[in-house]
């Protein structure tokens, strides 16, 4: 029993720190912004590179553990990951900035491989219970981050951030070389996807490139040029995996109903999730929101951190009585209900506080009911490749979030005196319009949950697994 609690502690860790590492820069988006003198919509690419990288990474990472064994690209992942952080320190711009980032990814597709090891050595019920406080770390490891982020931010300066996460990460690699058992690698015939991994990430970053334009470039010749680009990129991958031996993306697994159901669920979730974050410390800080210093972004989160904490671990207690689809529905009510008090009342510290516990504690609910439902319809020598594919929906929810906050807040800025400087920031409607959206986001996810998706447990047994 020790043992299993410190696998699910250690475990945790990684997943806390990858997180925090990915979100630690939120708070210092707007000096970032005007440091490097970049347009916003740039500068949106901060939080969701890394992600990015994550997405097309996360199946490929889950086949290869499948394969090699979970511990050593584990390993692997979290040792591109510090380089990312070292590269992070002495960034002279936005490019080697974001190049950095797109390292830090390879921690977001080391998730599938905790996901396996807890399912690979834990008994059922325990391991439901360790992938809910596992989960959970997926959105208090990004809240720790913002919270560490805003005090060094508004102390020192954005770049100590990195600093702080360095010696974390060397720990964290020696405590699973020392504490995590080796596992034999499963043989598989045929060679790793490797051709399906880049086509995805040219589908991925072509996307995002396309998204990231200004409208006047996104409806020429330039925006047509990588519209294509990123139609062909998909029309790739999908050839690519229909034909590989170990593909990233096991096409008869998403056709499955129940499957396919909560991939889209997973989707909007972190989407949702993400549009709320990267619009906290514009709405905070700047003189058109709240205009509170950068320690306040973090404190303002703490709450819900807690929430989120609790909620993962309770979820995953309760899904072998009440199934996955209970859990959604309630958890997309937290989200509909936060959104409405955030559109509704007048901003205020007390709204955003009440307002981002309801979410974190709807969050953490549907994320881990939406991981513990596509595991039940695999194979468990097939979890990190499951878990890799839900991972990168959930992960392009991630990545998609912050481009449309970027867009919304862009589309109407007027310029002021701030701190002593000329500033562009966004004007007070528009951080009611991506309020707007939260709650129109939140009712597709209710109409899903509770019209779309079927339970696959009944009275605490497992059905269609493959």
């Amino acid at each position: 029993m020790k043992h299993h609690i410190s696998l699910i502690l250690l475990l945790s860790m990684t997943v806390m720190l990858v997180m925090a590492g990915e979100s630690m820069l939120t708070a210092a988006l707007p000096e970032i912004e005007h440091d490097f003198a970049v347009p916003g919509i740039y500068e949106s690419w901060i939080l969701p590179v890394v992600l990015l990288v994550g997405a097309a990474a996360s199946p490929f990472v889950g086949t290869a553990g499948d394969r090699y064994g979970y511990k050593r690209l584990l390993l692997v992942c979290l040792g591109i990951y510090f380089l990312g952080l070292c590269g992070g320190i002495f960034a002279p711009d936005i490019w080697v900035l974001l190049i950095s980032r797109a390292l830090q990814g390879a921690g977001i597709a080391a998730f599938p491989l905790a996901y396996a090891i807890i399912r690979e050595r834990m008994p059922e019920t325990l391991a439901d219970t360790g992938i809910g406080v596992i989960s959970a770390m997926y959105g208090a490891g990004t809240f720790i981050g913002v919270i560490a982020g805003s005090f060094i931010t508004g102390f020192f300066s954005w770049r100590l951030t990195y600093l702080f996460l360095i010696p974390f990460s060397l720990l964290l690699i020696v405590l699973v070389w020392y504490f995590i058992q080796n596992d034999d690698p499963r043989e598989r015939a045929g060679t790793l996807d490797v051709a399906g991994f880049f086509s995805l990430l040219l589908f991925l970053f072509m996307g995002l490139m396309f998204l990231s334009m200004p409208g006047e470039e996104m409806t020429g010749m330039t925006g047509f040029v990588v519209l294509g680009c990123s139609i062909l990129g998909l029309i790739l991958f999908i050839r690519i995996e229909r034909r590989a031996a170990i593909p990233l993306a096991d096409f008869e697994l998403l056709k499955k109903r129940p499957v396919a159901v909560f991939m889209v669920i997973g989707f909007l979730t972190i989407l949702t999730f993400f549009i709320l974050l990267q619009m906290m410390p514009y709405i905070i800080r700047l003189p058109t929101g709240l205009g509170l210093t950068a320690e306040m972004v973090g404190l303002i989160l703490i709450p819900g951190t807690i929430c989120d904490m609790v909620a993962g671990p309770l979820t995953g207690r309760l899904i072998p009585r009440i199934g996955s689809r209970v859990p959604c529905v309630i958890g997309s009510l937290f989200f509909l209900s936060a959104g409405i008090l955030l559109l509704v009342f007048p901003l205020s510290v007390e709204i955003l506080v009440i307002a981002w516990m309801v979410f974190s504690f709807g969050m953490s609910m549907i994320a881990t009911a939406d991981l513990i439902g596509v595991m039940d319809h695999v194979r468990e020598d097939r979890t990190a490749e499951a878990t890799g594919i839900i991972q990168s929906m959930q992960t392009l929810g991630g990545m998609a979030g912050p481009i449309v906050t970027g867009i919304i807040l862009s589309t109407s800025q007027v310029s002021m005196v701030y701190q002593g400087e000329e500033w562009q920031v966004p004007q007070i409607e528009s951080y009611y319009h991506v309020f707007f959206a939260v709650v129109l986001i939140s009712l597709v996810i209710l109409f899903v949950s509770w019209f779309i998706m079927k339970d696959n447990r009944v009275n605490g047994e497992i059905l269609n697994r493959s």
